[in-house]
């Protein structure tokens, strides 16, 4: 008789251990678990539009006829329309499925494992979960008592060998606007600074307009 296979012993072994990222649940089981009509719960911790697209977004889906074909790997009309809104070039934008996608293949490119990737708690918990995905040392940096990112605590993570920063602006979950000047100071490290504006809109406060300056600055935005 064949012994069955521990499958465990064959996963990458940083990985056994790992907390994993919570996601928001959906609406039909909270509903559930208050004893409520699902058509009563409206998540206001996921970001989410209760009220459903724009007719005109319907409308598109609806009469589009290319589904069955593959879409352009190049992203040129997505890339173009983004680039007109964010004020930049179609060469400096990237599409993805999603900010966690981008988040992803950002760690992929530039981390090692072991390599040092910095937070600045308390933040988006999905750095954290992709930096151990990828085997890197996650350096967490608190905020100061006004929720505002301590640079020096960052710049020392960069002195000892950390190539990596992420910080939300606004962040979640405080709402802090990371200044100019401080993108400014953590560029001059040499890291790359992935300053998250997912949520730009509510606030209008942008570093969109240094990328075309430093080449180790990444801006991600979102359709969420």
């Amino acid at each position: 008789m064949t012994k069955p296979t521990d499958i465990r012993k064959l996963m990458r072994p940083h990985l056994l251990d790992m907390q994993p990222y919570e996601g928001v649940e959906p609406p039909e089981v909270l509903a559930q678990r208050a004893g409520i009509p699902a058509d009563r719960i409206v998540k206001l911790n996921a970001n989410e539009n209760p009220y459903g697209p724009s007719p005109k977004v319907a409308d598109a889906l609806a009469h589009y006829t290319a589904y069955p074909i593959y879409p352009d790997p190049e992203q040129r009309r997505v890339r173009e329309a983004i680039a007109e809104y964010a004020d930049t070039t179609p060469d400096r934008v990237v599409a993805g499925v999603g900010s966690d996608e981008l988040i992803d293949l950002l760690m992929r490119l530039f981390l090692e494992p072991g390599d040092g990737v910095v937070q600045c708690t308390p933040t988006f918990g999905m750095y954290a979960s992709f930096a151990q995905v990828c085997g890197a040392k996650l350096i967490s940096v608190p905020r100061d008592e006004l929720f505002d990112i301590d640079v020096a605590g960052i710049r020392e993570a960069a002195n000892q060998g950390a190539k990596m920063v992420f910080i939300p602006s606004p962040n979640n979950p405080t709402g802090n606007l990371v200044s100019e000047a401080d993108v400014h100071e953590l560029l001059d490290t040499g890291m790359v600074v992935v300053v998250d504006e997912a949520y730009y809109e509510f606030a209008g406060s942008t570093v969109a307009s240094l990328v075309s300056a430093y080449s180790n600055l990444v801006v991600l935005r979102t359709f969420s």
